[in-house]
């Protein structure tokens, strides 16, 4: 399990730090994209982003199940089951890149116009939106890459990649809006750094995994089933995410005047990132999960969804409170102080779902992990309809505030569900899940919730903002080992006690065992 556990804390790590360097140029690029281009042409990009992320859904849940397989197939030897799935799965992105094409084409000529007319650039925005529906279409089949390293949980490589052409990127944005004000620049050097980077993903893929084969002949009824069985149901739940993410700046667009969509984005951007900052955390667990389940370590899947809770609780917890204690001073400083009452309303009800919803991430890469989906994708249909018909009905009257609250009542509740239903999946008794993975980080928590309620709020500088997250964060830092440390050394303590009663068990003398009782198959604690 020691290897095991270096393996989590390795991906986690790599997975994190390529998110956090995908933040940090967002960051930097977003008051200067906005300042450049202008708020009305930032609008479009906005709902560019938002229109073509629906078309992403046809990926239709095949990344996740070929990570899922490429890691349940290499952890068993079993290369044959690996290179049917992998063919299959490519087979199946293919004709999605194709589909993607012909359905795109129609619905960019319908949307141009209205874009055109809010960005007042006439014969840019078309072209803009071509040249990213023609990058979906070819990263839809190239995705398979990235998944089969996810599989293969070289984390550390894929994010090296990512980071690498994540600057690339950048820098190649800088200079397209330097070069001119429009659209269509940012769209070829964005495709073109998305192709490259895949294309080094793919060289990683051939050397990592030498016998990996993709061909027509491997792709069978009895794999493309199997694909079908699991990203089914993978592909409802990305449907219902799209819903969740996209529909509010969609809706912000149609029904309120310009500008307010970046009043949103940036809003539901700004938690988001936080949420996937530690969600790439949470998803290194799902093929390690997938390899456990593979070698029948049931008990210990059950275990980690208890330790991976509490450690991302540790983490979401300071962010969650820091969101609320230093949005104004932070939007203020960071994209100008029209958004602190522009945005900053939306970002207190928005993230008022962050801890849950990242305590849900880990039990949802669980159930990803074991192939549970179908209970876990119906509940997300169910979220994203309600968040449709509340937003419909909230926008109009209450605006950018109405459409945050649409979209954070049913997360809210779909979390708990989803949380509950995969403690009962895995045995977790509620009193052990709530006492191992919660207690001990709300506690750590109330100490930066009281430093930053007696310090009050901070100035709209860097410095100022700096400072008062760090008079926080630090003694809870200090507090947080200090709950964690003594922890482990008392179970390496009782470990070693184990070791030596096994030994006297063992002793030819014939005396009875006084070593402790071998767990059975549900979750213990420890």
């Amino acid at each position: 399990m020691d290897v095991r556990r270096t393996a989590f804390l390795l991906g986690a790590a790599t997975n994190w730090f390529a998110f956090a360097a995908t933040l940090a140029v967002s960051f930097f690029l977003t008051p200067y994209l906005i300042g450049t281009l202008g708020t009305a042409r930032y609008d479009v990009w906005c709902v560019a982003e938002s229109v073509l992320a629906y078309f992403s859904l046809l990926d239709m849940g095949v990344a996740a199940c070929l990570v899922r397989y490429v890691a349940k197939h290499h952890a068993s030897a079993d290369r044959d089951g690996l290179n049917r799935i992998a063919s299959a799965c490519l087979g199946v992105f293919l004709a999605a890149g194709v589909l993607s094409l012909v359905l795109g084409i129609p619905v960019m000529w319908a949307f141009a116009p209205t874009l055109e007319a809010k960005a007042g650039h006439p014969g840019d925005v078309f072209g803009f939106l071509l040249v990213m529906l023609a990058n979906l279409a070819a990263t839809l089949p190239l995705s398979v890459f990235p998944s089969v390293l996810d599989g293969l949980e070289r984390f550390a490589a894929k994010s090296a990649v990512r980071v690498v052409f994540l600057i690339l990127r950048g820098v190649g944005i800088v200079w397209a809006v330097q070069s001119g004000p429009g659209l269509l620049p940012l769209a070829l050097v964005y495709t073109a750094a998305t192709l490259a980077e895949h294309a080094v993903m793919a060289l990683l893929c051939f050397r990592f995994l030498p016998g990996l084969r993709f061909s027509w002949r491997l792709i069978d009824r009895a794999t493309l089933k199997e694909v079908k069985g699991y990203s089914g149901d993978a592909f409802l739940a990305m449907l219902a995410g799209r819903v969740t993410a996209q529909t509010g700046a969609i809706a912000v667009g149609i029904f309120l005047p310009a500008g307010q969509v970046t009043f949103f984005a940036t809003a539901m951007r700004l938690v988001e990132y936080a949420k996937t900052l530690l969600r790439t955390v949470t998803a290194t667990l799902s093929p390690g999960v997938s390899a456990m389940e593979a070698r029948g370590e049931h008990a210990a899947i059950g275990k980690l969804f208890v330790t991976a809770t509490r450690w991302v609780l540790y983490a979401v917890i300071p962010v969650n409170l820091g969101l609320w204690f230093f949005g104004k001073p932070f939007l203020a400083r960071w994209v100008g102080s029209d958004f602190v009452d522009g945005s900053f309303p939306a970002v207190a009800i928005l993230a008022s779902t962050l801890s849950l919803g990242i305590a849900q991430s880990a039990a949802a890469r669980i159930l990803y992990g074991v192939g549970q989906l179908r209970l876990f994708a119906r509940l997300a249909l169910a979220e994203g309809a309600a968040n449709l018909l509340l937003t419909v009905t909230l926008v109009q009257p209450f605006g950018v505030g109405g459409v945050a609250v649409a979209v954070a009542i049913p997360n809210l509740i779909f979390c708990v569900v989803v949380i509950a239903y995969t403690r009962r999946l895995l045995a977790v008794p509620v009193g052990v899940y709530l006492r191992e993975g919660w207690s001990r980080p709300v506690l750590a928590g109330a100490l930066p919730m009281g430093i930053w309620l007696t310090i009050g709020p901070a100035d709209a500088t860097w410095p100022a903002i700096a400072t008062g997250i760090a008079a926080g964060l630090v003694p809870y830092t200090v507090l947080v080992a200090g709950l964690e440390v003594p922890a482990q050394a008392i179970r390496r303590v009782l470990r070693g006690f184990s070791l030596v009663g096994r030994a006297e068990s063992s002793r030819p003398d014939g005396k009875r065992h006084v070593g402790p009782r071998r767990l059975g198959p549900t979750y213990k604690t420890t």
